[in-house]
């Protein structure tokens, strides 16, 4: 964990806001999905993530409902 954290630390600076509102709405949205992790934040916005197969729709359904994120 300390290891996610001071990669996240070192790339924080070059986040842009549409990065940042990703990030916060899979941190979010991980309340009900803990096991969702980020596999890709793309600079232009969106998230992609990995969870258990039992949390991927529960991870889906907030990131649509709470922030507007359509996850195919």
């Amino acid at each position: 964990m300390a290891g996610a954290a001071a990669l996240l630390a070192a790339c924080a600076a070059n986040l842009t806001p549409a990065q940042w509102r990703a990030w916060d709405a899979l941190q979010d949205c991980r309340a009900l999905a803990p096991t969702a992790t980020i596999s890709q934040l793309p600079a232009q916005g969106g998230v992609r993530f990995k969870s258990r197969d039992d949390e991927r729709e529960i991870m889906a359904r907030c990131l649509n409902e709470r922030h507007g994120y359509s996850i195919h």
